[in-house]
């Protein structure tokens, strides 16, 4: 359901989990495969969740099919926790997306970042003030590599009411902390560089972090929000050192896995298909190996019985 931007800025804690969108062999999205897992993230535990967003292949979605995921969302979240629609593309094609969002009760908005272009400071400025106007929706900024707001852009940005939170996947955590004392508690600061970085974003003012792990791994990575938010720095290191990197170095591997192995992984527990859209390309038949030895030896799969 809606929330007023200063709501969602107060609920915007712990993991943010990003939804894939799973298809079907035909490259069909798989709309009941994408309610259940919505449904699943929350039953797990996750704070809020995202649909539309970067694993979720939104620059893959046609339009119809964009309002379509976010509707499903909204409709499986039913409210139980904040459910946010990544709203990507041009400022027109994103302010009518928003649009849409806030007609049928997403609680806010995560503004991908452009790719391609590079407009300057007033037009990003003008890209956020047009897509608040047409939803009035609260909106987590993301900064990343190929667009890095500085802390000048943040404070200008900052006026626009329904800035409610910056996701930093940039990993500059100089720059980071240099725009969370100038800001304060104007935004909820959101760790982007997920499990691995946990350490030093709280350390340095994080109250979030994003994650994609969550959907096939969710008890390891609520453990890591559990942690780190009772400052168990020894223990939360252990834990990502054994249980996380594995699966962050695989998705680092090679183009494309940062979604291949989630959705591999999920396939590996019957969740969804494995289909990635074009140009996106399946995993390695090695790769995948190792993946479902790795979901084995935590305890995320069963070993398959031999014939």
């Amino acid at each position: 359901m809606p929330l007023a931007p200063a709501d969602l800025k107060q609920q915007l804690r712990g993991v943010i989990a990003f939804t894939p969108t799973p298809f079907h062999p035909d490259e069909r999205v798989d709309y009941d495969a994408f309610a259940q897992q919505v449904n699943r993230l929350i039953i797990n535990g996750a704070h809020t969740v995202v649909v539309c967003g970067g694993v979720g292949e939104y620059v893959s979605l046609t339009n119809d099919e964009y309002r379509e995921c976010i509707s499903v969302g909204v409709e499986a979240a039913a409210g139980r926790v904040p459910l946010l629609a990544g709203i990507g593309h041009s400022t027109r094609i994103a302010a009518d997306l928003a649009e849409y969002a806030a007609t049928v009760g997403v609680a806010g908005l995560m503004i991908n970042p452009l790719y391609f272009i590079e407009p300057p400071d007033a037009g990003l400025y003008r890209h956020y003030r047009t897509i608040a106007d047409a939803s009035g929706l609260g909106m987590m900024i993301f900064s990343t590599k190929g667009q890095v707001y500085g802390p000048d852009l943040i404070e200008d940005l900052a006026e626009i009411e329904e800035i409610i939170a910056l996701k930093d996947e940039w990993g500059d955590l100089k720059l980071f902390v240099e725009t969370r004392e100038r800001l304060g508690d104007r935004l909820t600061w959101v760790n982007g560089m997920a499990e691995t970085l946990t350490v030093p974003y709280f350390a340095a003012g994080a109250q979030a972090f994003t994650s994609g792990l969550i959907n096939f791994m969710p008890n390891t990575v609520l453990d890591v929000w559990r942690l780190a938010s009772t400052g168990k720095t020894v223990a939360l290191e252990a834990l990502i050192a054994e249980k996380i990197r594995p699966f962050a170095k695989l998705r680092e591997k090679r183009k494309g896995y940062s979604i291949a192995v989630i959705k591999e992984a999920m396939h590996l527990l019957e969740y969804c298909g494995n289909t990635l859209r074009s140009p996106l390309m399946p995993m390695h038949d090695d790769d995948r190996d190792y993946l479902q030895q790795l979901l084995i030896e935590q305890g995320i799969l069963t070993e398959p019985e031999e014939e």
